[in-house]
């Protein structure tokens, strides 16, 4: 076994575990030198019933179901970090559908790399049809989506970030940085959370363009205003651990410049170029929102809300 997999689950996605497990099925790499973990604390039927189906007509594929019950992302990453039995560890979000190449990409990293904090990211990318929507298209060209815009041709990529939606690092990394954050009990910001230790600790993350994955994910403006509102509750609780960098701070002192503003409806009709000050100003409001309800230990506008990673 040479790389583990752990996927974990979102409540709020309602893309297919049998066309995600399939995605696994169909890697250049062998079935024998990779398992996948699916560490699951919303009880999705979908991923457990198709996870029972690969085991009965493909098994020499590797994956496994774990219901776990605990709070939160972080949680469901550090059980499954526990689970794995390879030297070489991927985390993929379940609706991340790995292209054929994208384990043997994230493989043969870390074997031509011998070093111990090595992070390689896979772009992780909407398809065409998915980018004729203006909101999508900006929202990953523009790196609000992720923090960086993978579509971009780097000449130098930027070191410094991390998220587990297509990510690999070496098991002994946690016995440098630690492990995910349980500080975080939403699926939010727990990565970069990580991502700070490990760039404190003399790592770094390389893009590696062979471990493409598609992201099969639902974006509506509420659905990405719920998950900046969340956003700022989670960056209260980095506030509170003691954060290396605060890049949420510019945010902040915009939608405080003009947080007294009548926020525009997003109208569909209109331009691009038209519609993103509309989007930047919500979202920038919805952070601000979030961010002071966690100030005052307020988590009720959080109830309901439909947000997503």
């Amino acid at each position: 076994m040479l790389i583990s997999v752990i996927i974990f689950c979102d409540p709020a996605h309602d893309n297919s575990g049998l066309e995600l497990v399939e995605a696994y099925a169909n890697q250049t790499l062998s079935h024998a030198q990779f398992e996948v973990i699916i560490a699951d604390n919303c009880h999705r039927a979908e991923f457990e019933n198709a996870v029972r189906h690969f085991n009965e007509a493909r098994p020499s594929l590797n994956v496994r179901y774990v219901p776990l019950q605990v709070e939160g992302r972080a949680a469901c990453l550090n059980a499954g970090i526990l689970l794995a039995k390879a030297q070489v560890i991927a985390f993929l979000a379940d609706d991340a559908l790995p292209s054929p190449t994208a384990l043997a990409s994230h493989l043969n990293f870390h074997q031509e790399n011998p070093h111990p904090l090595a992070a390689a990211v896979g772009p992780t990318l909407f398809r065409s049809p998915q980018r004729a929507d203006g909101l999508r298209r900006w929202l990953e060209d523009s790196g609000t989506l992720f923090g960086v815009g993978m579509r971009t041709t780097y000449s130098m990529w930027p070191q410094s970030f991390f998220f587990t939606g297509n990510v690999s690092v070496k098991i002994k990394v946690f016995e440098q940085v630690g492990t995910f954050n349980t500080a975080f009990p939403w699926i939010t910001w727990d990565d970069f959370e990580f991502g700070t230790r490990l760039i404190q600790s003399g790592g770094y993350s390389q893009l590696v363009t062979g471990a493409l994955a598609w992201h099969e994910h639902y974006v509506t403006l509420a659905e990405r205003t719920g998950a900046m509102r969340k956003g700022g509750h989670a960056a209260v609780i980095h506030d509170r651990i003691g954060p290396i960098v605060r890049p949420w701070q510019p945010m902040l002192d915009r939608a405080h410049r003009r947080r007294h503003e009548l926020l525009q409806a997003d109208d569909d009709r209109l331009p691009l170029w038209q519609r993103v000050p509309i989007f930047e100003r919500t979202f920038d409001r919805a952070f601000l929102e979030g961010y002071e309800a966690e100030l005052k230990g307020d988590r009720s506008d959080l109830e309901g809300l439909v947000a997503s990673t």
